[in-house]
């Protein structure tokens, strides 16, 4: 920023919000695509208590300038206060196993991208209409699952992780002018009432307080929550935890909706299952073909559930 914004900041920095905000006005009626202009209303905005107007403003900047860094930074702040460091040891490296790693949609593992792609084909049929509306994308990854969101949705898509080479690389792999992310480990503060819906697709069972977990969700979003959850009924959890290291839990699908009605609010209104490995005694002893991995009606047999609840 240069000189000509010295009176703007100095506006805020003596928090006249409502006479920075006229001036900014004056400055965007005569350039409307200046990004700065954008990144300092929605500053003003935020501390004016309109944070929605404060986001709308940010996601306008990203159409200007997608790579915009300060106004990506900002956009994830509204979604995310009180960050903390992890309460117990964890490996958030990329190549820990527990993330997909390809920067390449097509190259996702096909029970990953089905969820995604279910979540998407709901969210359009439901959301009215889906251009105008903000989710989060929690655990997110590399970021595969938020622009899949985004693509096929047509939402905007906050997406946040604990990782952070994980968040590197999805905001260079899978990051636009509809998809931002943040870096940020659990437990964390939630913005309340931020989001339109939030997917939670392979995050409770990473989180030893999942009641939390679900409470911060549930407060931070309006709209759906679509979950995922490893079954305990298809893939106990007592005989293959030495495979699922990083899981602190598996569920079973009843009590996944009383927690949800329980913790958020929510009643489950659709339920699907998946198969995603093989198992010989009990034991997981590799994964299935891609074309197995599809989602179908939850049987006994089945190994994930989703669900979605409004």
């Amino acid at each position: 920023m240069n000189e000509r914004w010295d009176t703007i900041i100095s506006l805020l920095q003596e928090q006249s919000f409502a006479d920075a905000m006229a001036s900014l006005d004056a400055i965007s009626h005569d350039d409307p695509i200046d990004v700065d202009a954008y990144l300092l209303r929605a500053v003003a905005q935020k501390q004016l208590g309109l944070t929605k107007d404060a986001e709308i403003e940010l996601w306008r900047a990203l159409v200007v300038d997608p790579c915009a860094a300060g106004v990506r930074a900002a956009l994830g702040d509204l979604f995310v206060e009180d960050l903390t460091q992890p309460g117990h040891p964890h490996d958030f490296q990329l190549d820990s196993g527990e993330r997909q790693t390809s920067p390449q949609i097509d190259m996702i593992r096909r029970d990953h991208s089905a969820r995604y792609e279910f979540a998407a084909h709901w969210l359009r049929a439901h959301l009215q209409p889906p251009r105008d509306t903000t989710g989060l994308d929690m655990f997110c990854g590399n970021g595969y699952g938020a622009r899949i969101l985004a693509d096929r949705c047509g939402a905007r898509i906050v997406g946040i992780d604990g990782s952070a080479p994980a968040v590197a690389l999805a905001e260079t792999a899978y990051g636009g002018h509809r998809v931002v992310f943040r870096q940020a480990c659990f437990p964390f503060e939630l913005t309340r009432n931020a989001a339109d819906f939030a997917v939670c697709f392979e995050s409770l069972e990473h989180v030893e307080d999942c009641d939390d977990f679900l409470r911060q969700v549930g407060a931070a979003t309006r709209g759906p929550i679509l979950l995922s959850f490893p079954l305990e009924s298809g893939l106990p959890f007592a005989v293959n935890r030495d495979l699922f290291r990083f899981h602190f839990r598996h569920f079973k699908a009843d009590e996944i909706a009383e927690r949800l009605l329980r913790l958020t609010g929510r009643r489950v209104i659709e339920m699907r299952g998946q198969i995603v490995y093989r198992i010989e005694k009990g034991r997981m002893s590799g994964l299935l073909d891609p074309s197995q991995m599809e989602l179908t009606r939850l049987e006994d047999d089945s190994q994930f559930g989703i669900v979605i609840a409004i």
